[in-house]
């Protein structure tokens, strides 16, 4: 497919993309060490559907790492989860998934990203999924660990409660606990919620949440109360003797509900033609190119992580999706580089390892690039039948080489609408 772009349309884009990379580079040199990396991408008018910052009904968290011993990363490591619902009266419901996306080596067993995690050994790649309720009041929010989850006993709202008139002096959890015809006054509570710790240490995952109407006859809700939640994470390291903390925040991606109900446990992500808004055409990361030089502290460099994750999965056969994602990579001249990598699962690297295992030759290196700055447009292609091709990311900036790491989490900039995309429910 071919697209004929006029003068102005071509100059506006190329405009887009300067003042894109001009920004982003001003705001990393203002900053110091101590600050951390604070990356604002910004990158011309977004129309995607989907959403980083209203509450929608399903609600995503591309990357959760756990990483408490400090196997992988420089220090521990642990994301704290946050879902809220925005319902200003009646609880809500969310039927949740982690995606456990950790490999595992084939020498001895223990998890691995890659076969670098292995000592010599392959990293065998693994995908298997975890299902947990959690009932939310109204406008409440909830955080809790990803290593640890919540169990019963550590919500806020879940008793013991009061039987009703005159029996208020008896506890209770449910009407049956009660005298006959008085009934317990459980009113609104978290009961009925667990999380549970992501199944393995070290992890690397994704959580899906999808909002349900609750009750008797719970199911995913296409009320007019739909698109209640709204959730965040923050990547957390941290080490006692050198008394630091990094975290890294990032928003939570939403999908909103069309109104029209399901009932078979597909959730069908298509805008207007399907039961939720589809995910974005195309994802566009503004970054600084691995390796380049901090303006002020000359020995400090920057470098970038992104997590892809499908938008398509069958939690009911246990099938993940699978995507290829395109790369196209412009730097701060308009020269144009490409390259496209596989994401089964999900895909976590960074950016210089995305199309060579040698960093200093990648596309993605400041010295091969050109400059400082840059800014890639990722698209997905070539899904798994029925599942669609749709994808979904974050990226992680940081500085080094440093003692005290440096880190920011950011959302990717979503743009257009993608193709059907398709969650199936067990």
């Amino acid at each position: 497919m071919v697209t004929i772009r006029t003068r102005s349309q071509r100059a506006r884009l190329s405009s887009e993309r300067s003042t894109a990379m001009k920004k982003m580079w001003q705001a990393a040199a203002r900053m110091g060490v101590g600050a951390g990396v604070a990356l604002v991408a910004m990158a011309g008018i977004a129309n995607a559907r989907s959403t980083t910052n209203r509450p929608a009904s399903i609600v995503v968290w591309p990357k959760i790492v756990v990483d408490t011993s400090a196997r992988w990363l420089v220090a521990p490591t642990d994301t704290r989860l946050m879902l809220s619902s925005t319902n200003a009266s009646g609880i809500k419901q969310a039927h949740c998934f982690y995606i456990n996306a950790t490999g595992h080596c084939s020498n001895d067993g223990a998890g691995c990203r890659d076969a670098t995690d292995c000592g010599g050994g392959e990293c065998v790649p693994s995908w298997n999924e975890t299902d947990f309720d959690v009932v939310l009041t109204q406008e409440q929010p909830l955080a809790w660990y990803a290593s640890d989850g919540l169990a019963r006993g550590q919500f806020p709202l879940e008793g013991p409660f009061r039987c009703n008139g005159v029996f208020a002096g008896l506890q209770c959890f449910s009407d049956a606990q009660c005298p006959p015809g008085v009934g317990c006054n459980i009113g609104q509570s978290n009961l009925g919620s667990a999380i549970p710790p992501v199944p393995e240490d070290p992890f690397i995952g994704a959580l899906v949440c999808i909002q349900y109407t609750g009750g008797s006859d719970t199911k995913p809700d296409q009320t007019t109360t739909r698109d209640k939640l709204y959730g965040d994470a923050t990547i957390v390291q941290s080490a006692a003797p050198l008394r630091f903390v990094d975290p890294a925040r990032y928003n939570a991606i939403g999908l909103e509900a069309t109104g029209k109900e399901v009932s078979d446990g597909r959730l069908v992500l298509d805008g207007d033609e399907g039961k939720y808004q589809s995910c974005p055409g195309v994802l566009i990361l503004s970054h600084l190119f691995d390796g380049a030089v901090d303006p002020i502290i000359p020995a400090v460099q920057y470098g970038t992580e992104l997590t892809l994750l499908p938008c398509s999965n069958d939690f009911r056969s246990q099938t993940p999706g699978r995507a290829v994602a395109q790369f196209l990579v412009f730097n701060e001249f308009e020269q144009r580089f490409s390259t496209s990598r596989t994401v089964d699962c999900l895909f976590d690297s960074q950016l210089s390892r995305i199309d060579t295992r040698n960093p200093a030759r990648s596309i993605f290196n400041a010295g091969v690039a050109g400059s400082l700055a840059g800014q890639t447009r990722i698209r997905g292609v070539g899904g798994k039948a029925p599942l669609g091709s749709g994808l979904l990311g974050v990226a992680r900036a940081s500085l080094g080489p440093l003692i005290i790491p440096s880190s920011a989490a950011y959302d990717l900039h979503q743009q257009g609408n993608g193709r059907r995309d398709l969650m199936i429910l067990p």
